[in-house]
């Protein structure tokens, strides 16, 4: 129970990574406020944490939205009294007719920013905290794509990564830690489309992509990474990139 006593706000919570963040930060004893654009999807993850003996509540929150992620913050110190953590892992498909670039901009980038910097103040006010940014294996390398305009999320990504490293250095002597973690193929709604077909995606991981350990990562393992980094056990850990890829980057 290494966050015994923490209160977690996890952005992005009604599924996927954000989803398993939140329910690993929960298994670790912290409070967790479970904030998504999806009710049905957040109420759920919320009902099921609780159902496991863990404390947490759904906010409704809009992560491209800077009003909606300040009254995410606003309601986690309201209903637990402070702030500890924040994760950011919102994550959505681009809905038809929308511009790619500004909408990967807007959730990916402009999210994470409004987040931190709401977050913030309430982390100093508690005496420290810690900031976990979801980034990308497109946050450390060029990502192949066809024309300009789907360049957005890896660009986003690698804001991300610049916001991250940027307020760790701001704050550090404020005991506020900020580090990203950079997932690779990991079974998730949004990777969906890569696992279809009779072998699940596997030929795509074995022979195009050819992962170090032969496998797709799970949506736990990044959820236990983000709880150890938001844990004491990472105390001396910040303004770092984690890569969790099946040793895909080792190459």
């Amino acid at each position: 129970m290494k966050l015994q006593g923490k209160v977690a706000l996890v952005i992005g919570a009604a599924s996927g990574l954000g989803r398993a963040s939140a329910e690993c930060c929960a298994a670790d004893g912290a409070k967790v406020v479970v904030a998504d654009v999806s009710v049905e999807g957040g109420e759920a993850v919320a009902k099921g944490i609780r159902d496991r003996g863990g404390q947490a509540v759904f906010v409704r929150t809009d992560a491209a939205d800077e009003a909606s992620v300040k009254a995410a913050v606003e309601a986690t110190v309201r209903e637990f009294g402070k702030l500890d953590v924040l994760v950011n892992s919102a994550g959505a498909g681009r809905p038809p007719g929308v511009d790619a670039w500004h909408f990967a901009i807007d959730l990916f980038l402009k999210g994470p920013y409004y987040a931190c910097r709401h977050a913030l103040p309430e982390m100093e006010k508690a005496g420290g905290g810690v900031i976990i940014n979801v980034s990308s294996l497109s946050g450390v390398t060029g990502a192949p794509v066809a024309r300009i305009e789907e360049s957005g999320y890896a660009c986003a990504k690698h804001g991300v990564i610049g916001l991250t490293r940027t307020l760790a250095l701001a704050y550090a002597k404020k005991n506020i830690r900020v580090n990203a973690i950079c997932p690779g193929y990991i079974r998730s709604g949004l990777t969906q489309s890569l696992q279809d077909g009779e072998d699940g995606g596997m030929t795509l991981i074995r022979d195009k992509l050819r992962v170090p350990m032969d496998r797709w990562g799970e949506a736990d393992e990044i959820g236990k990474v983000a709880a150890f980094l938001a844990s004491d056990d990472a105390s001396f850990i910040t303004g770092q990139p984690i890569i969790v890829d099946g040793g895909f980057m080792a190459r």
